[in-house]
């Protein structure tokens, strides 16, 4: 489960920005809870989201942990946006419409519909 929340919050960024050429000179911790693993999720991403629209922030490498509690604790690093770093799309949230976590042989299945 810990490894498809930080793939979650990947996809995510990966929307806002090109990863790849991020560098990791910021991080932020980040910890709470839910009451079951699709809320954990929302929650997640559109913490994430906040966080950038705030603190104009963008994440490349989360090191996520969820718990069967419905706890994530999570470190993401990342940059601050500067001008030399092209933002492709306005992300502006994580919504419950079609919103999927079930677990399949091997791992965990999620899905999310973000507002864009």
């Amino acid at each position: 489960m810990s490894d498809a929340f930080a793939f979650m919050a990947s996809g995510l960024f990966n929307l806002i920005t090109d990863t790849s050429t991020l560098k990791q000179d910021k991080t932020v911790s980040i910890s709470f809870d839910a009451d079951n693993y699709e809320n954990l999720l929302v929650k997640w991403l559109n913490e994430l989201i906040y966080i950038f629209d705030t603190q104009r922030l963008v994440f490349c490498r989360f090191e996520v942990a969820v718990s069967s509690a419905f706890k994530l604790t999570a470190i993401c690093f990342g940059q601050k946006v500067t001008a030399d770093i092209p933002l492709h799309h306005c992300v502006k949230g994580a919504t419950y419409h079609l919103l999927k976590v079930k677990k399949i042989t091997g791992g965990y299945k999620l899905q999310v519909l973000l507002d864009i």
